[in-house]
């Protein structure tokens, strides 16, 4: 199956960067014009509405159902554009200098044109071994679409037997990432005239010494368990923000703060939450309570994706990976669903046009070039599902 112009792929992606599909705001739109180019070529299609108003998962099949086959996947959520200076309307695709600039074009709506443009051609092809086609959504705040379709995957006849999620690796096969947390650290203190502050306790004060713990921590850390493959190679614990106190001279009655933690493969959220628990538990708590029997530290989960550990879909990369020109395979440090997909029994890879690093910043881009070559992938690709030539067994 040759590979299409790239001009009605661009289109594709002028299209559905148009959709302004920020986690918070509704993507059904896109999904539901998605749907409708997918089935005027005759291809099946599953639209499954989310628990969200206007949120909603897409999964097509290209071919055979009675056998599994290999799903493309991409999720149709952005990062906001709200405090970002971008040169031009982030909802626009600007072309410069052979890059395509929008919110998503990198992540991952590039990967998404290919597909749907490929979509009518493989439709066509007799397709062996069948394709699917996935889309979810809030991929960007807790990843609770794709967790949805796992579910429906996990207990359908048949789930498809290897995945390649478009995340964007410059197309380079991607076999493991780090898994990603996020929790609300809610802190309660007692407040008083910070002139009789023995009698208060100052929640900002208690945060803070939390936050001294963790980057302790990350010391511990950064001295134990070492994965040198990906750029940074330790499980990492951050604070990215901090709020609380209503004046200067009144200890804080609350502060809230958000910790991130990133796990190795192989290494579990929770045992790296359970120690910061236990210091709070034994370090602080004790103290504060001594002053005020209602002060607290709680720890609400906002989301938590398993990592992707590349045992057990080696074999799927080096597959994929002379189809897509690069004979060696990468880490990264960045969250994916992919580990999702594993948890129900799905190898999964990551491989897709576009570079992660600007990937959320103003005036992200893709590289036309990287259109290009995904769209040849998926060209070899067809090919090798036609004639039931893509090994996805172990």
């Amino acid at each position: 199956m040759n590979a299409p112009s790239v001009g009605p792929v661009i289109e594709t992606l002028r299209r559905l960067v148009a959709f302004d599909t920020v986690s918070s705001h509704p993507n059904a739109a896109l999904i539901d014009w998605a749907a409708e180019r997918l089935e005027a070529s005759g291809i099946r299609v599953l639209v499954q509405h989310g628990d969200e108003p206007g949120k909603a998962n897409l999964f097509a099949t290209i071919g055979p159902e009675d056998r599994p086959g290999l799903m493309l996947s991409g999720h149709s959520d952005v990062v906001p554009v709200t405090g970002q200076a971008w040169r031009s309307d982030p909802f626009t695709l600007t072309e410069r200098d052979d890059r395509l600039h929008g919110r998503g074009a990198a992540d991952m709506k590039g990967f998404i044109a290919c597909v749907l443009e490929a979509a009518p051609r493989l439709a066509h092809a007799r397709l062996d071994t069948p394709l699917h086609v996935a889309l979810s959504y809030n991929e960007e705040s807790n990843m609770h679409g794709m967790r949805q379709l796992a579910a429906h995957l996990a207990a359908a006849p048949v789930r498809p037997a290897a995945c390649i999620i478009g995340e964007p690796t410059s197309m380079r096969v991607v076999i493991a990432n780090k898994g990603t947390a996020g929790y609300r650290v809610k802190v309660r203190g007692h407040s008083v005239h910070s002139s009789l502050r023995d009698q208060g306790v100052s929640a900002v004060e208690s945060a803070a010494e939390i936050i001294v713990f963790v980057n302790a921590l990350q010391k511990r850390l950064n001295a134990a368990a070492r994965h040198d493959g990906f750029e940074f190679p330790h499980t990492s614990v951050h604070v990215g923000r901090i709020e609380g106190g209503t004046a200067h001279n009144i200890t804080a009655k609350d502060c809230e703060f958000l910790l991130e933690i990133r796990t190795l493969p192989g290494t579990r959220t929770g045992d790296v939450l359970d120690e910061i628990r236990r210091h709070c538990d034994t370090a602080l708590l004790p103290a504060m309570r001594a002053i005020s029997p209602d002060a607290s530290i709680t720890f609400e989960e906002i989301f938590d994706t398993p990592a992707l550990d590349e045992r057990g879909n080696v074999y799927l990369a080096q597959a994929i990976m002379p189809l897509c020109g690069h004979l060696s395979a990468g880490r990264v440090s960045f969250g994916t669903e992919a580990g999702i997909l594993q948890e129900i029994g799905v190898p999964t890879i990551v491989c897709g046009p576009g570079q992660i690093r600007v990937a959320h910043q103003p005036d992200e881009y893709v590289e036309i070039a990287q259109l290009q070559a995904c769209s040849r992938f998926l060209g070899v690709l067809g090919e090798r599902l036609a004639g039931g030539r893509l090994p996805l067994g172990g």
